[in-house]
């Protein structure tokens, strides 16, 4: 977890120092695969995909407009699911990129693709809906796009929004007093 911090501390420094981007932006990131995100067959683990995610939406929010807009509003930026297939494994030692893809967003969710690619090779798919929230409330997002000049809302492909159709099902089946 402190190299969780320590990365997230040094993405928000460094956007004093980094061009900005674009809210819907494509951007990639090159990192290493350490000794530290592999288990014991020397692959990367599950659990650091995610980690790698966050970092570059963490660096889209820093480098774009979306950062004040938020920061202002005193909002949390959160997941609210996550779809990863993976493919062929990182090894250790070997770079690999990640690259960032925002598909769309509605009142409430913002839509990403994120690949990891090797030598031009897709190894890992990652697609995540995420929205803001205050208090524990969501907040709604198109006050924030509109804010920065985005369109209010900008309909994902369909393939996208099709992976989260059955969450509110999921969650309502294992907790039959769940409420959406």
């Amino acid at each position: 977890m402190i190299y969780y911090w320590y990365t997230i501390l040094k993405i928000l420094t460094l956007r004093n120092f980094q061009s900005s981007v674009n809210y819907d932006d494509t951007i990639r990131r090159t990192y290493r695969v350490g000794l530290m995100d592999c288990d014991g067959l020397r692959v990367m683990t599950a659990s650091k995909y995610a980690v790698y995610m966050d970092f570059i939406r963490w660096e889209l929010i820093a480098r774009s407009q979306l950062f004040k807009a938020i920061l202002k509003r005193g909002l949390a930026p959160s997941l609210g699911s996550q779809k990863i297939i993976y493919r062929k494994p990182l090894k250790v030692w070997s770079n690999f990129e990640v690259v960032l893809e925002s598909v769309g967003w509605d009142e409430k969710w913002v839509y990403f693709v994120h690949n990891f690619e090797q030598n031009k090779e897709v190894k890992a798919i990652g697609v995540v809906r995420a929205l803001v929230w205050k208090r524990d409330i969501p907040s709604v997002l198109s006050e924030i796009m509109n804010e920065i000049g985005a369109p209010l809302s900008k309909t994902p492909p369909e393939w996208v929004s099709d992976m989260f159709k059955e969450d509110k099902e999921i969650i309502r089946r294992s907790q039959p007093d769940f409420k959406a």
